[in-house]
């Protein structure tokens, strides 16, 4: 059973280790920030009037990152005490106590390639090319509580695993905006319609593990059921008795890769601002409505597999003079060999079957009251919802713009069960030259390993025509 357990300890810290390479949430600091283009992201009527053309420079026109786990890494890694002073010590039993019943770890990168934004009398048109990458790994507690303990406390039970889950995906973004004021100026209503196209893409149907230990230790069963979906130019590799291998590229050229449109979607932003009043503003979006269908490069893995181990008999490796004696490792060499080929697909548990993948959904409600010309307050509540991940965050901020050339926001946002999050941005204009920099959580440069949040977005743009 000792072998077994550390076994599973070893897979839990490769699984740890390839969730941790995962870097979600869109910044929420930026909505209301005054004198920004690309605050019209979020919602497509809340245009910024303060030029008459903009210009995103290609790849510097928002670049935007974001990290959001219910849960920071100083619960798993943290600095020991003692003669382990100096070192850094794994600790499950705190990480395991830190978790809710379900738990999610999601990235978002955004690269800009182009935005364009143009006044017309009372509309506003915008051009938006960007390349868009996020990823949503999910896990249950009991996961983490079976690597913690083992299956010592488990004896005679089938003990559920739970699920686990990996959606992830890349894709290339086309957008084009259109807003426009009436009533007196008093509403604007806006839309976006965005063509996608996909390039990479893992979605997991599901990963159901189960494990059942009988009640006088003597048998282990193991159990997995599993349906997985793949869109990628790679292709599967299998040995000569038919067993998965591995992958290969399918003549992988980035260029091609990047060019691809075989994966196609589509999604729609709308958005509406009311003026209610002389001093107060409302806003409401919904962002994100969409899918993205995979057609091409197509990979599935439908697999239910299960296996019985009842241990390991040395009574033949003890007598190294005996006729029938065996290596220890020969055993063990054995044994591992058939739970592996039991559990490693075979060519028959693969197929080509498209699928659909859904854009996470955002919506937007929020409002700004002025206390004076340069400078309000706001409110915001945004929701984003995946396939297997939601949440609520509430965003209240203080804008700012001092003199013509500076505009200073100041956020704290309630995220998920993470309350400590203090937001900051700044945009500098110097002529037609304006430079952007927003954070949700600052706390997350002072000290990143205590933060559950990191959300940040960085931009350079050129404006002509100034207007306000």
């Amino acid at each position: 059973m000792k072998i077994f357990q550390n076994k599973i300890i070893i897979c839990g810290l490769i699984f740890w280790s390839v969730i941790s390479t995962l870097s979600a949430q869109e910044i929420s600091t930026m909505q209301f920030m005054k004198g920004v283009p690309q605050s019209d992201l979020f919602n497509p009527a809340l245009h910024n009037d303060s030029t008459k053309l903009v210009i995103g420079l290609p790849g510097l026109s928002g670049v935007n990152y974001s990290l959001n786990s219910g849960f920071s890494i100083d619960k798993l890694l943290h600095k020991g005490t003692g003669i382990l002073a100096d070192s850094l010590v794994l600790d499950l039993e705190k990480f395991n106590n830190s978790l809710s019943t379900s738990n999610t770890i999601s990235q978002q990168l955004g690269v800009p390639l182009l935005y364009v934004g143009y006044h017309i009398k009372k509309s506003f048109f915008s051009l938006v090319v960007s390349e868009k990458a996020m990823a949503n790994l999910s896990f249950d507690k009991n996961l983490i509580t079976f690597l913690k303990d083992g299956n010592a406390s488990f004896m005679g039970q089938n003990y559920d695993l739970g699920g686990l889950k990996l959606d992830a995906f890349q894709y290339s973004e086309f957008a084009l905006g259109y807003s426009t004021s009436m009533m007196n100026n008093k509403l604007t209503i806006g839309m976006r319609a965005k063509v996608l196209f996909g390039k990479f893409a893992v979605q997991t149907e599901k990963m159901n593990l189960k494990v059942e230990t009988a009640a006088d230790g003597s048998y282990i069963n193991l159990n997995s059921d599993i349906k997985v979906n793949m869109s990628s130019p790679l292709s599967a590799e299998y040995d000569q008795d038919g067993y998965f291998s591995g992958m290969k590229d399918i003549e992988f050229k980035p260029v091609d890769y990047m060019a691809d449109t075989g994966n196609k979607g589509f999604a729609f932003d709308f958005g509406a601002v009311y003026r209610l009043t002389p001093k107060i503003l409302l806003s409401a979006s919904l962002v994100d409505i969409g899918k993205i269908n995979f057609s091409n490069n197509l990979l599935n893995l439908t697999q239910a597999a299960s296996y019985k181990w009842e241990g390991i008999d040395f009574s033949k490796s003890i007598d190294t003079k005996a006729d029938d004696y065996v290596k220890p490792s020969d055993l063990i060499e054995t044994e591992t060999n058939k739970l592996t080929d039991t559990f490693r697909p075979k060519n028959t548990d693969f197929s080509s079957e498209a699928f659909g993948m859904n854009i996470p959904a955002k919506i937007f409600l929020g409002g700004t009251y002025n206390i004076s010309r340069n400078f309000n307050v706001g409110i915001l509540d945004r929701y984003y919802k995946s396939a297997n991940y939601s949440q609520n965050s509430i965003t209240l901020s203080a804008n700012a713009l001092l003199g013509k050339f500076f505009s200073l926001t100041g956020s704290y946002s309630m995220i998920g069960k993470s309350n400590n999050n203090l937001g900051l941005g700044m945009a500098l204009r110097l002529g037609f030259i304006q430079i952007y920099l927003v954070n949700d959580n600052v706390l997350a440069i002072v000290d990143p390993a205590k933060v559950e949040i990191i959300n940040m977005r960085f931009g350079l743009n050129l404006l002509f025509g100034r207007k306000n």
